[in-house]
Protein backbone atom coordinates (compact mmCIF):
# COMPACT_ATOMS: atom_id res chain seq x y z
CA UNK A 1 0.00 0.00 0.00
CA UNK A 2 1.33 3.43 -0.92
CA UNK A 3 1.54 6.57 1.20
CA UNK A 4 -1.93 7.99 1.78
CA UNK A 5 -0.86 11.66 1.88
CA UNK A 6 -3.29 13.67 -0.20
CA UNK A 7 -0.76 15.65 -2.25
CA UNK A 8 -2.40 16.58 -5.51
CA UNK A 9 -5.79 15.23 -4.45
CA UNK A 10 -8.90 17.30 -4.98
CA UNK A 11 -11.02 17.33 -1.83
CA UNK A 12 -14.75 17.26 -2.48
CA UNK A 13 -16.72 18.67 0.44
CA UNK A 14 -19.79 16.56 -0.31
CA UNK A 15 -21.22 13.67 1.64
CA UNK A 16 -22.15 10.67 -0.47
CA UNK A 17 -23.93 7.45 0.37
CA UNK A 18 -22.50 4.13 -0.70
CA UNK A 19 -22.29 0.41 -0.09
CA UNK A 20 -19.21 -1.47 1.05
CA UNK A 21 -18.18 -3.74 -1.84
CA UNK A 22 -15.32 -5.48 -0.04
CA UNK A 23 -13.45 -5.08 3.24
CA UNK A 24 -10.03 -6.65 3.93
CA UNK A 25 -10.24 -6.92 7.71
CA UNK A 26 -6.66 -8.13 8.19
CA UNK A 27 -5.31 -5.23 6.09
CA UNK A 28 -7.75 -2.56 7.32
CA UNK A 29 -9.01 -1.29 3.98
CA UNK A 30 -11.75 -1.82 1.44
CA UNK A 31 -13.84 -0.33 -1.34
CA UNK A 32 -17.09 1.64 -1.23
CA UNK A 33 -19.37 1.75 -4.29
CA UNK A 34 -21.42 4.86 -5.03
CA UNK A 35 -22.74 6.54 -8.20
CA UNK A 36 -20.63 9.57 -7.14
CA UNK A 37 -17.37 7.55 -7.24
CA UNK A 38 -17.44 5.37 -10.39
CA UNK A 39 -15.11 2.39 -10.16
CA UNK A 40 -15.11 2.46 -6.35
CA UNK A 41 -13.69 4.57 -3.52
CA UNK A 42 -10.71 3.38 -1.45
CA UNK A 43 -11.40 3.45 2.31
CA UNK A 44 -8.90 2.86 5.13
CA UNK A 45 -9.76 2.03 8.75
CA UNK A 46 -8.29 5.41 9.79
CA UNK A 47 -11.06 7.11 7.78
CA UNK A 48 -13.82 5.53 9.92
CA UNK A 49 -15.43 7.81 12.51
CA UNK A 50 -12.47 10.19 12.28
CA UNK A 51 -14.20 13.54 11.83
CA UNK A 52 -13.97 16.14 14.61
CA UNK A 53 -13.23 13.83 17.52
CA UNK A 54 -9.53 14.57 18.08
CA UNK A 55 -8.97 17.76 20.08
CA UNK A 56 -6.93 20.62 18.65
CA UNK A 57 -3.50 20.75 20.27
CA UNK A 58 -1.49 23.70 21.44
CA UNK A 59 2.28 24.05 21.76
CA UNK A 60 3.82 21.30 23.87
CA UNK A 61 0.69 19.13 23.82
CA UNK A 62 0.29 15.60 22.47
CA UNK A 63 -2.70 13.30 22.16
CA UNK A 64 -2.82 9.51 22.63
CA UNK A 65 -5.65 7.47 21.13
CA UNK A 66 -6.18 3.84 22.08
CA UNK A 67 -8.83 1.19 21.59
CA UNK A 68 -11.73 1.30 19.20
CA UNK A 69 -11.14 -1.34 16.52
CA UNK A 70 -12.72 0.08 13.37
CA UNK A 71 -13.96 -1.96 10.43
CA UNK A 72 -16.66 -2.10 7.78
CA UNK A 73 -18.80 -5.01 6.64
CA UNK A 74 -19.52 -6.03 3.05
CA UNK A 75 -22.98 -4.82 1.98
CA UNK A 76 -23.10 -2.18 4.73
CA UNK A 77 -24.50 1.28 3.86
CA UNK A 78 -22.17 4.17 4.71
CA UNK A 79 -22.10 7.95 4.49
CA UNK A 80 -18.72 9.24 3.38
CA UNK A 81 -16.78 12.23 2.11
CA UNK A 82 -14.20 11.63 -0.59
CA UNK A 83 -11.46 13.17 -2.68
CA UNK A 84 -10.39 12.58 -6.28
CA UNK A 85 -6.84 11.20 -6.50
CA UNK A 86 -4.83 11.90 -9.67
CA UNK A 87 -3.35 8.93 -11.59
CA UNK A 88 -2.20 6.38 -10.63
CA UNK A 89 -4.74 6.82 -7.81
CA UNK A 90 -4.83 5.22 -4.37
CA UNK A 91 -3.99 1.54 -4.90
CA UNK A 92 -5.60 1.73 -8.34
CA UNK A 93 -8.73 3.67 -7.30
CA UNK A 94 -9.43 7.21 -8.53
CA UNK A 95 -11.27 8.13 -5.32
CA UNK A 96 -10.25 8.00 -1.65
CA UNK A 97 -12.54 8.42 1.36
CA UNK A 98 -11.64 11.14 3.87
CA UNK A 99 -14.35 10.29 6.42
CA UNK A 100 -16.66 7.26 6.63
CA UNK A 101 -19.60 6.75 8.99
CA UNK A 102 -21.53 3.47 8.81
CA UNK A 103 -25.29 3.89 9.14
CA UNK A 104 -27.12 2.32 12.04
CA UNK A 105 -24.24 1.74 14.45
CA UNK A 106 -22.15 3.84 16.80
CA UNK A 107 -18.44 4.40 16.74
CA UNK A 108 -16.41 1.91 18.79
CA UNK A 109 -15.34 3.10 22.22
CA UNK A 110 -12.01 4.90 22.08
CA UNK A 111 -9.95 6.52 24.79
CA UNK A 112 -8.47 9.90 23.92
CA UNK A 113 -5.89 11.28 26.36
CA UNK A 114 -4.31 14.70 26.07
CA UNK A 115 -0.89 15.34 27.57
CA UNK A 116 0.92 18.58 28.31
CA UNK A 117 4.70 18.66 28.22
CA UNK A 118 6.55 20.04 31.24
CA UNK A 119 10.23 20.23 32.19
CA UNK A 120 10.18 16.67 33.58
CA UNK A 121 8.72 15.18 30.38
CA UNK A 122 5.05 14.43 29.83
CA UNK A 123 2.35 14.28 32.44
CA UNK A 124 -1.29 13.33 32.07
CA UNK A 125 -3.93 15.95 32.72
CA UNK A 126 -7.51 14.76 32.54
CA UNK A 127 -10.03 17.38 31.53
CA UNK A 128 -9.31 20.80 30.09
CA UNK A 129 -5.70 21.81 29.84
CA UNK A 130 -4.48 25.02 31.41
CA UNK A 131 -2.81 27.27 28.91
CA UNK A 132 0.47 28.98 29.92
CA UNK A 133 -0.96 32.31 28.79
CA UNK A 134 -3.93 32.02 31.20
CA UNK A 135 -3.95 32.18 34.96
CA UNK A 136 -7.02 30.24 36.12
CA UNK A 137 -5.82 29.69 39.71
Amino acid sequence: MRDMASSGATVVDVRSTGTVRIWYRSEGWGVIDSPDTPGGCFAHFSHLWNDDEIPKLGPGEVVEISGGFRELFEGETVDFAWEHVPPPGQDGYSFRASTVRPRGRQAPHRIIRQYKADSAGFRLQMGPLKRPDRNDD
